[in-house]
């Protein structure tokens, strides 16, 4: 965050006054005989980041995957925020991840990637009370959001629960992604965590929690019908709106109560 001064017009006045922003840098990552991709972020935890943004897309599965990892400060000229210039060395070949990873409707065929994700075999993890109270349990956590609010959040958590990963950015992709790589560096249970967002579900965001393995993805915000299809093909556990004294369920029910779910139309 920054602090810079501003005009506020309030109570039919203007006020000269100090305020606190979000910055963003630029990362742009390199992959040695692969792609080259730039991603506007908040600049700091960018090792998580790249981590993370490579599990979440399918480039590796795993942080022995990534063989050499080069960070450099790059003082462009003109451009706002920090720069930074990340240069990687992968295991095998990458691939590029295409338009084709994204479900829009729950029409269209299955790209031939998407099998390769598995799927998950739903069994109770947590009870509803538990679930209810992840966001109180990172209250102290988004004081970003209230001093500026313009930052997105990504947590962590294991079974307990306890908080294992917190991240914070000015997307809420970038955020996920920062989460991941914070936990794909540490201890690397994907099976055994839970990812709560304060961002809305899109298919993309549920694509990074496959690939990774978690079972159970909350948000305090909507989840859109891509993220909702994709994770009804693949028994992840889906919830939003995670609010107050209540939750949706839109995928695996299997993972918060026990007993058979309810039929769902896809």
């Amino acid at each position: 965050m920054r602090r810079i001064q501003i005009a506020r017009f309030q109570d039919g006045k203007f006020q000269d006054r100090d305020d606190l922003v979000a910055e963003e840098g630029l990362v742009t990552v390199e992959v040695a005989d692969g792609p080259t991709f730039s991603v506007a972020i908040t600049p700091e935890a960018v090792r998580e980041f790249v981590y993370g943004h490579l599990l979440g897309r399918g480039f590796i599965r795993g942080k022995e995957d990534v063989l050499e990892y080069r960070e450099h400060a790059d003082p462009h000229v003109g451009l706002p925020g920090e720069v930074f210039r990340v240069e990687v060395r992968l295991r095998g070949p990458p691939t590029v991840p295409m338009a084709k990873d994204l479900i829009w409707t729950a029409c269209g065929d299955t790209p031939p990637d998407f099998p390769a994700l598995g799927s998950h075999q739903p069994r109770p993890v947590i009870g509803p009370e538990v679930l209810l109270a992840l966001p109180n349990l990172v209250a102290g956590e988004v004081e970003g959001f209230r001093l500026t609010g313009a930052y997105h959040y990504a947590f962590l958590f294991d079974f307990t629960p306890r908080l294992r990963a917190a991240a914070w950015d000015i997307g809420r992709h970038t955020a996920v992604d920062k989460a991941l790589g914070a936990e794909l560096l540490g201890a690397g249970a994907f099976g055994e965590r839970i990812l709560l967002t304060t961002g809305r579900i899109s298919a993309d965001i549920v694509l990074r929690c496959l690939r990774a393995g978690i079972p159970l993805l909350a948000s305090q915000g909507a989840a859109l019908l891509g993220g909702i299809t994709l994770a009804r093909r693949h028994n992840l556990g889906l919830v939003g709106f995670l609010r107050g004294n209540r939750f949706n369920v839109y995928s695996g029910e299997g993972w918060i109560r026990s007993g058979p779910p309810a039929p769902r139309t896809p």
